[in-house]
Protein backbone atom coordinates (compact mmCIF):
# COMPACT_ATOMS: atom_id res chain seq x y z
CA UNK A 1 0.00 0.00 0.00
CA UNK A 2 2.77 2.22 0.86
CA UNK A 3 4.63 1.55 -2.14
CA UNK A 4 1.16 2.51 -3.83
CA UNK A 5 0.77 5.71 -2.69
CA UNK A 6 4.75 6.57 -2.95
CA UNK A 7 4.44 5.59 -6.47
CA UNK A 8 1.34 7.88 -7.16
CA UNK A 9 3.04 11.09 -5.10
CA UNK A 10 5.72 10.55 -7.77
CA UNK A 11 3.31 10.25 -10.67
CA UNK A 12 1.45 13.35 -9.28
CA UNK A 13 5.32 15.23 -8.70
CA UNK A 14 6.33 15.10 -12.11
CA UNK A 15 3.50 16.32 -13.34
CA UNK A 16 2.86 19.86 -11.08
CA UNK A 17 5.78 22.36 -10.76
CA UNK A 18 4.34 23.75 -7.65
CA UNK A 19 4.22 20.75 -5.73
CA UNK A 20 7.86 20.02 -7.32
CA UNK A 21 9.23 23.43 -5.99
CA UNK A 22 6.99 22.64 -2.44
CA UNK A 23 8.87 19.06 -2.11
CA UNK A 24 12.20 21.50 -1.80
CA UNK A 25 13.62 22.85 1.86
CA UNK A 26 13.70 26.60 2.83
CA UNK A 27 16.65 27.29 4.16
CA UNK A 28 15.85 26.62 7.83
CA UNK A 29 14.57 23.25 6.91
CA UNK A 30 17.91 22.43 5.26
CA UNK A 31 20.03 23.73 7.85
CA UNK A 32 18.03 21.66 10.45
CA UNK A 33 18.65 18.88 8.19
CA UNK A 34 22.78 19.16 8.13
CA UNK A 35 23.98 17.74 11.97
CA UNK A 36 27.32 18.82 11.82
CA UNK A 37 26.77 21.90 9.15
CA UNK A 38 23.93 23.23 9.94
CA UNK A 39 25.31 25.36 13.02
CA UNK A 40 27.90 26.34 10.49
CA UNK A 41 25.13 27.68 7.94
CA UNK A 42 23.21 29.58 10.21
CA UNK A 43 26.33 31.18 11.67
CA UNK A 44 26.98 32.18 8.07
CA UNK A 45 23.15 33.94 7.46
CA UNK A 46 23.64 36.05 11.03
CA UNK A 47 27.12 37.53 10.16
CA UNK A 48 25.95 37.91 6.44
CA UNK A 49 25.14 41.95 6.51
CA UNK A 50 23.74 43.37 3.35
CA UNK A 51 24.66 46.28 1.39
CA UNK A 52 22.23 49.02 2.19
CA UNK A 53 21.25 49.33 -1.81
CA UNK A 54 20.92 45.54 -2.26
CA UNK A 55 18.69 45.81 0.61
CA UNK A 56 16.77 48.47 -0.70
CA UNK A 57 16.50 46.91 -4.01
CA UNK A 58 15.21 43.46 -2.70
CA UNK A 59 12.80 44.89 -0.62
CA UNK A 60 11.10 46.85 -3.62
CA UNK A 61 11.50 44.42 -5.92
CA UNK A 62 7.97 43.82 -7.66
CA UNK A 63 8.51 40.34 -9.92
CA UNK A 64 7.19 37.14 -8.09
CA UNK A 65 10.17 34.75 -8.29
CA UNK A 66 11.16 31.17 -6.88
CA UNK A 67 14.89 30.69 -6.89
CA UNK A 68 15.92 26.95 -6.73
CA UNK A 69 19.39 26.29 -5.05
CA UNK A 70 20.80 22.93 -5.86
CA UNK A 71 23.37 22.06 -3.81
CA UNK A 72 26.21 19.37 -2.36
CA UNK A 73 25.85 18.67 1.15
CA UNK A 74 29.57 18.94 2.39
CA UNK A 75 30.70 21.27 -0.10
CA UNK A 76 32.53 24.28 1.21
CA UNK A 77 30.69 26.69 -1.37
CA UNK A 78 27.44 25.37 0.10
CA UNK A 79 28.58 26.89 3.22
CA UNK A 80 30.18 29.90 2.09
CA UNK A 81 27.47 31.11 -0.46
CA UNK A 82 24.24 29.87 0.12
CA UNK A 83 23.73 31.84 3.66
CA UNK A 84 24.64 34.98 1.53
CA UNK A 85 22.28 34.04 -1.05
CA UNK A 86 19.37 33.16 1.23
CA UNK A 87 20.10 36.63 3.63
CA UNK A 88 19.66 38.48 0.50
CA UNK A 89 16.64 36.67 -1.17
CA UNK A 90 15.05 37.01 2.57
CA UNK A 91 14.89 40.92 2.17
CA UNK A 92 12.21 40.30 -0.17
CA UNK A 93 8.55 39.43 0.06
CA UNK A 94 7.95 38.24 -3.40
CA UNK A 95 11.25 35.76 -4.08
CA UNK A 96 11.76 32.67 -2.34
CA UNK A 97 14.11 30.65 -1.75
CA UNK A 98 14.04 26.62 -2.07
CA UNK A 99 17.03 23.82 -1.64
CA UNK A 100 17.61 20.68 -3.33
CA UNK A 101 20.18 18.23 -2.80
CA UNK A 102 22.10 16.58 -5.48
CA UNK A 103 21.22 13.52 -3.95
CA UNK A 104 17.38 14.14 -4.83
CA UNK A 105 17.46 15.68 -7.92
CA UNK A 106 13.96 14.64 -9.08
CA UNK A 107 11.67 17.85 -8.65
CA UNK A 108 14.00 19.50 -10.98
CA UNK A 109 12.56 16.87 -13.99
CA UNK A 110 9.67 18.25 -13.50
CA UNK A 111 11.07 22.29 -13.15
CA UNK A 112 13.13 21.53 -16.00
CA UNK A 113 11.68 18.85 -18.11
CA UNK A 114 14.05 20.00 -21.37
CA UNK A 115 17.14 19.74 -19.70
CA UNK A 116 19.31 16.30 -19.19
CA UNK A 117 20.58 16.18 -15.69
CA UNK A 118 22.26 13.23 -15.80
CA UNK A 119 24.90 15.00 -18.17
CA UNK A 120 24.61 18.66 -16.48
CA UNK A 121 25.33 17.36 -12.77
CA UNK A 122 28.65 16.25 -14.55
CA UNK A 123 28.91 19.57 -15.82
CA UNK A 124 27.77 21.87 -13.42
CA UNK A 125 29.73 22.98 -10.46
CA UNK A 126 27.43 23.29 -7.20
CA UNK A 127 25.47 25.26 -5.98
CA UNK A 128 23.77 26.47 -9.19
CA UNK A 129 20.63 28.83 -8.42
CA UNK A 130 17.69 28.80 -10.74
CA UNK A 131 15.42 31.46 -11.27
CA UNK A 132 11.67 30.60 -12.44
CA UNK A 133 9.42 33.14 -12.75
CA UNK A 134 5.41 33.24 -11.63
CA UNK A 135 4.82 30.71 -14.68
CA UNK A 136 7.34 28.48 -13.75
CA UNK A 137 9.98 29.33 -16.67
CA UNK A 138 13.09 29.27 -16.52
CA UNK A 139 14.51 33.09 -16.16
CA UNK A 140 18.36 32.39 -15.12
CA UNK A 141 20.98 30.22 -13.72
CA UNK A 142 23.74 31.17 -11.53
CA UNK A 143 27.07 29.79 -9.72
CA UNK A 144 28.64 28.48 -8.32
CA UNK A 145 30.35 31.57 -6.35
CA UNK A 146 31.53 35.21 -7.62
CA UNK A 147 33.93 35.55 -9.96
CA UNK A 148 36.00 37.65 -7.34
CA UNK A 149 36.30 34.20 -5.16
CA UNK A 150 36.86 32.02 -8.09
CA UNK A 151 40.13 33.39 -8.32
CA UNK A 152 40.90 33.32 -4.70
CA UNK A 153 39.74 29.58 -5.22
CA UNK A 154 42.09 28.99 -8.08
CA UNK A 155 45.00 30.89 -6.01
CA UNK A 156 44.36 27.92 -2.75
CA UNK A 157 43.87 25.49 -5.04
CA UNK A 158 47.31 25.88 -6.77
CA UNK A 159 48.97 25.67 -2.48
CA UNK A 160 47.29 22.41 -2.59
CA UNK A 161 47.02 20.61 -5.52
CA UNK A 162 46.35 17.44 -4.27
CA UNK A 163 42.78 18.58 -2.67
CA UNK A 164 40.66 17.31 -5.82
CA UNK A 165 42.53 14.24 -6.17
CA UNK A 166 41.95 13.11 -2.49
CA UNK A 167 38.45 13.67 -3.34
CA UNK A 168 38.35 10.40 -5.61
CA UNK A 169 40.84 8.50 -2.78
CA UNK A 170 38.84 6.13 -0.73
CA UNK A 171 41.71 5.52 2.13
CA UNK A 172 41.67 6.55 5.33
CA UNK A 173 44.59 8.33 4.85
CA UNK A 174 43.39 10.48 1.65
CA UNK A 175 40.02 10.90 3.57
CA UNK A 176 41.43 11.96 6.37
CA UNK A 177 44.01 14.74 4.91
CA UNK A 178 41.09 15.57 2.66
CA UNK A 179 38.99 16.99 5.65
CA UNK A 180 41.26 18.85 6.73
CA UNK A 181 42.07 20.33 4.21
CA UNK A 182 38.45 20.94 3.49
CA UNK A 183 37.95 22.27 7.28
CA UNK A 184 40.91 24.91 6.34
CA UNK A 185 39.15 25.95 2.60
CA UNK A 186 36.00 26.85 4.50
CA UNK A 187 37.61 28.43 7.33
CA UNK A 188 39.77 30.63 4.73
CA UNK A 189 36.32 30.96 2.73
CA UNK A 190 34.40 32.23 5.79
CA UNK A 191 37.61 34.86 5.86
CA UNK A 192 37.08 35.78 2.64
CA UNK A 193 33.56 36.09 2.37
CA UNK A 194 33.64 38.35 5.64
CA UNK A 195 35.83 40.65 4.26
CA UNK A 196 34.91 41.59 0.65
CA UNK A 197 33.36 38.64 -1.15
CA UNK A 198 29.74 38.73 0.68
CA UNK A 199 29.15 42.02 -0.76
CA UNK A 200 30.51 40.54 -3.88
CA UNK A 201 28.21 37.72 -4.05
CA UNK A 202 25.15 39.65 -3.42
CA UNK A 203 25.79 42.21 -5.40
CA UNK A 204 26.31 39.32 -8.71
CA UNK A 205 23.71 37.62 -7.79
CA UNK A 206 21.36 40.86 -7.51
CA UNK A 207 22.29 41.83 -11.37
CA UNK A 208 21.05 38.74 -12.04
CA UNK A 209 17.38 39.69 -10.48
CA UNK A 210 17.33 43.51 -11.73
CA UNK A 211 18.89 42.38 -15.09
CA UNK A 212 14.78 40.21 -15.31
CA UNK A 213 13.24 43.62 -13.96
CA UNK A 214 15.02 45.62 -16.32
CA UNK A 215 13.60 43.04 -19.62
CA UNK A 216 10.26 43.33 -18.12
CA UNK A 217 10.31 46.91 -18.36
CA UNK A 218 11.58 46.65 -21.91
CA UNK A 219 8.51 44.66 -22.84
CA UNK A 220 6.09 46.64 -21.30
CA UNK A 221 7.71 50.10 -23.27
CA UNK A 222 7.48 47.87 -26.52
CA UNK A 223 3.86 46.64 -25.88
Amino acid sequence: MANAMDAESDVVLANDKVMAANHCMTFGEYCQSQVDRGRLLQMRYAETRLHPMLQAGMIDYADALVVIALVTDDDPDTTAVLPVIARLLAASYRVQLRILTDADVFPLTTLLPDIDLSAALEEWDLPQFFVFDEDWELQAQWGPRPMQAERNLEEWLSRYPEYETLADDDSSAALERYSALTAKLIHEMRVWYNSSLSTACQREFYDVLAALMAADEVIESES
